[in-house]
């Protein structure tokens, strides 16, 4: 579930056999129907960006599970402070012992959270995008808004190993990976592209979507013009909080959601309190202006302003339902 945050991207290794098997090749098209699998947020003749894989996880259980934790383990310490400091008996050493070693504790909880997870999830961007500009063949990668915070690639160069990623902790999980190789094949970066899930399907679906975008061009990604719609928004309000959460939970658990409102308002508040710790990302200048919207451009895709929105389109919404009927007879 954390991969990429914890653990990291192993570097300076090679190729394993999985990732050889799960190759994904810009000239090989996949016979799927192509989707976008709720990551994208910006689409034009230009450009079109997708969020990384981090953006799922962003506050959610492991960040409230972690703080919770934190909590619990401070509040411990400060009952233990608090009874001594009221006591009137006379403090022994192992008094003070007990304090320092629950504040040294405390301490190093706090950085291993941090160093691991919360340091990507807090005060951090309020999401990482990767933008593929199909008029200038590149991929740009966004790290941070400091010097070399940007990673830039040329789509279809033979050191880029776009294949489908397997989970570190949750094997059944699955992800658009791509590694960028040395000359000798060996792995020097990685970046994930869109959402993970526990489908190959779904991210065969999302790379057929990309592959038509940078090879073929904008009007050739989707069959029908009806999916021509962005799902995901980036607005960080309450509605999309929580709107996620439950896409994040499942259909399963949706009906029982007014049952479960503890977990679905806590894990919404979660979410909506990280976005508001962190900051939008900001594109050089230069990678700006490559990818500015060209005037009337007929597929300049609206974006909307919860998530979701354009399903409210009964026309939109049946189709939907349509391409989840043809997914599962295996009909591209």
């Amino acid at each position: 579930m954390l991969t990429g945050w914890y653990p990291r991207f192993s570097k300076n290794r090679p190729l394993t056999a999985q990732e050889e098997k799960d190759h994904l090749p810009p000239e090989s098209p996949q016979d799927v129907i192509p989707e976008d699998g709720m990551g994208l947020t910006h689409f034009n003749s230009t450009c079109m960006e997708f969020v990384d894989r981090g953006f799922k996880i962003k506050g959610m259980a492991a960040t409230l599970a972690f703080v919770f934790c934190e909590l619990i383990v401070l509040g411990g310490i400060l009952g233990i402070a608090l009874m001594v400091l009221e006591s009137k008996q006379e403090l022994y050493f192992s008094t003070y012992a007990i304090v320092v070693v629950g504040v040294a504790v405390f301490a190093f909880l706090a950085y291993l959270m941090w160093k691991d997870l919360l340091r990507y999830d807090l005060f951090a961007y309020t999401h990482n995008p990767v933008r593929f500009n199909r008029k200038t063949g590149k991929i740009h990668v966004f790290r941070d808004n400091g010097p070399g915070g940007v990673l830039s690639v040329s789509w279809g160069d033979p050191k880029l190993h776009f294949h489908i990623g397997h989970g570190a902790q949750n094997k059944a999980l699955r992800d658009l990976r791509c590694h960028v190789l040395d000359s000798n094949q060996s792995v020097q970066d990685t970046f994930t592209v869109g959402h993970s899930t526990d489908e190959d399907l779904r991210i065969r679906e999302q790379w057929e979507f990309i592959r038509r975008y940078m090879a073929q061009g904008p009007a050739q990604v989707v069959d029908d013009p009806l999916d021509g719609v962005i799902t995901l928004s980036l607005k960080p309000s309450w509605k999309n909080c929580y709107m996620w959460v439950c896409f994040a939970l499942g259909q399963g658990l949706f009906p029982l959601r007014r049952a479960l409102f503890p977990l679905y308002g806590l894990l919404t508040l979660s979410r909506w309190l990280t976005f508001k710790t962190c900051k939008e990302p900001v594109w050089p200048a230069d990678i700006e202006a490559e990818g500015a919207v060209e005037p009337g451009d007929p597929h300049h895709w609206p974006e909307p302003e919860f998530m979701g929105a354009f399903a409210e389109d009964s026309a939109i919404y049946q189709r939907a339902v349509r391409r989840n009927e043809l997914r599962k007879q295996g009909q591209p």
